[in-house]
C-alpha cells in the first residue's frame, strides 16, 4: 500500500510538474546568481564566501521548506476541496500508510533536486564529498522532521487559497529569521551562532548551522551533531503524533 501511494504521488506530481517547478524557482534563481557572481567578480575568495555562507544554505533551506511544507499542504487542501479524500475514506487506506507513502514520494523528488543543486554548487565552489554527504544526510533528516507539520497545518485549512496566504508569512519568518542574522554576523566578521539562543524554536537553524560548519564557514557547530540528530528525531516524533491526532481524511459529517 505504501509503495502504491508513493507511485501515485509521483505520477500526480509529474502531471502537475509546473507546480513542482514553481516550488524550486527560488533555489534555481540563487543558483543562477551564484554562477553569475562567480563568473563576474574578480575576487574569487569573496565570491566563494558569499556563495557558501548565503546562497547554498538558503537554497537548501527553501528547498526543504517548499517540498516538505508548502507543496504538501497545498496538495492536501486541494484534495479536501475537490472531494478526493471522501473517496479514500471508503477504502481500507490507513492514515499511517498514506503518511508514509507520500513521505516516500516527497523523499524521491526532494533528493532528485537536492543532488542536482548540490552538484551544481560543487562545480561553482569547492566542496569535498564528506561535507556533501553530511549536508545531504541532515537535509533529509530535516525534511522528514518537518514533513508531519504539513498535515498539522492542513488540518486547519479546507481552502487552498487560504493555504497560500497563510504560508507566505511562515516562509518569510522561518527563512529570514535564520538567513538575515547569519548574513549580518558574517559581514561584520562575527559568528552567526551568537543569535542561535534566540532562534532555538526554528528547526531550520540546525540545518543552517550544519551547512555552514561543513562548508568551513564556522569552526564548530553550536551543539554536537548527535544532539542535533536527537532534537530532529524528537521533533519529528512529536509532529507525527500531532498529525495523526489532528488530520482527518474526511470530516465525520461529510459524504461522497
Amino acid at each position: 500500500m505504501v509503495m502504491n501511494i508513493a507511485k501515485f504521488y509521483l505520477l500526480e506530481q509529474w502531471r502537475n510538474k509546473w507546480t513542482v517547478i514553481g516550488n524550486i524557482m527560488a533555489p534555481m534563481i540563487f543558483l543562477v546568481f551564484a554562477l553569475v557572481m562567480k563568473s563576474t567578480i574578480d575576487d574569487k575568495a569573496t565570491a566563494d564566501l558569499i556563495i557558501k555562507s548565503q546562497f547554498l544554505p538558503f537554497s537548501i533551506l527553501i528547498l526543504i521548506f517548499s517540498l516538505a511544507l508548502s507543496l504538501n499542504v497545498l496538495l492536501l487542501s486541494e484534495k479536501k476541496e475537490d472531494g478526493t479524500f471522501l473517496l479514500l475514506k471508503r477504502t481500507d487506506l490507513k492514515l499511517n500508510s498514506y503518511f508514509m507513502g507520500v513521505a516516500l514520494g516527497i523523499f524521491v523528488i526532494f533528493n532528485f533536486f537536492l543532488i542536482f543543486f548540490m552538484g551544481c554548487y560543487e562545480l561553482i565552489v569547492d566542496i569535498d564529498l564528506a561535507s556533501m554527504f553530511t549536508i545531504w544526510l541532515f537535509s533529509n533528516v530535516t525534511l522528514l522532521c518537518l514533513y508531519p507539520a504539513s498535515y498539522v497545518l492542513a488540518s486547519f485549512f479546507k481552502k487552498s487559497k487560504k493555504v497560500v496566504a497563510f504560508l507566505t508569512p511562515i516562509t518569510l519568518l522561518l527563512m529570514f529569521s535564520i538567513t538575515m542574522p547569519s548574513m549580518l554576523a558574517m559581514t561584520q566578521g562575527q559568528n552567526p551562532q551568537m543569535y542561535y539562543k534566540f532562534l532555538f524554536w526554528n528547526p531550520m537553524m540546525i540545518m543552517n548551522d550544519i551547512t555552514l560548519f561543513e562548508l568551513d564557514m564556522i569552526t564548530s557547530t553550536w551543539l554536537p551533531t548527535y544532539q542535533y540528530l536527537l532534537v530532529l528525531i524528537g521533533l519529528c516524533a512529536v509532529l507525527w503524533f500531532a498529525a495523526l491526532k489532528t488530520f482527518r481524511i474526511a470530516d465525520a459529517n461529510e459524504r461522497v
